[in-house]
């Protein structure tokens, strides 16, 4: 009993300290930051399907891009050496 006296003070200043930085949650503060979290994560992040639906549609997009862009390539390229042929 006489060392609980001893440190009791040093006890209570802990405890003040926890209770001080708010180091103790209720469970009712925690559902309130897990509902608030989930929103923050809805309205900031897109679901994992949703990105990888746009990326392999964004994939797709830029196939076709470089396939025109080899397509008009390989025309000016033949328009550049009929230009030659006929120009000899």
């Amino acid at each position: 009993m006489e060392t609980f006296i001893e440190y009791a003070p040093l006890v209570i200043v802990i405890i003040m300290f926890f209770l001080q930085y708010k180091l103790f949650v209720t469970p009712d503060q925690i559902s309130e930051v897990k509902s608030e979290l989930i929103e923050y994560m809805a309205d900031h992040y897109v679901s994992d399907r949703t990105y990888r639906d746009n990326h392999t549609s964004l994939e797709n997009r830029m196939d076709s891009i470089d396939k025109n862009v080899n397509d008009v390539k390989t025309l000016l390229i033949s328009i550049v050496q009929w230009h030659g042929s006929t120009n000899n």
